[in-house]
């Protein structure tokens, strides 16, 4: 009687594991060309154009080395939080990086809006500084020794 059992079992996960093995084909109508889909480019993102900015040394972002050269910036917002979007020559992106906010106190006033670069002390970092009304938003790049 327990072979039986045994054996009934057995039969019936064998028939369930050859019903998923089984390929589920699809049909086409031949007279129907297949349906291609077309990648759309990505968006532009979304922010004020920093424009060209000339990193005069190699340095790393994430592990990955990127050679001296030019690079195209874009200063953008998600969620309340600015950061910088790097571009190649053909404006792909290659990576972002969050901002450092600083606010900036003193008597100014107007719309003034100001790119600087420079390197930090022991040309470890070179530094992008965006100047607004209110703040200063910095992105830090580690120079490649």
């Amino acid at each position: 009687m327990k072979k039986t059992i045994f054996l009934a079992a057995l039969a019936l996960v064998s028939i369930a594991l050859l019903g998923r093995e089984q390929e589920q084909v699809t049909v086409q109508d031949p007279e129907q060309p297949p349906v291609q889909v077309e990648e759309q480019p990505p968006a532009p993102i979304q922010g004020k154009d920093l424009k060209r900015v000339r990193f005069p040394e190699a340095f790393i972002h994430a592990g990955r080395e990127y050679p001296a050269g030019d690079y195209w910036l874009v200063l953008a917002t998600k969620d309340g939080q600015p950061f910088f979007v790097v571009q190649n020559a053909q404006k792909e992106l290659l990576f972002e990086d969050l901002a450092i906010v600083k606010d900036r106190k003193g008597n100014r006033s107007g719309s003034a809006f100001f790119v600087g670069k420079k390197f930090m002390t022991d040309k470890e970092y070179f530094r992008i500084k965006v100047t607004t009304p209110g703040e200063w938003l910095l992105g830090y790049f580690l120079i490649k020794k």
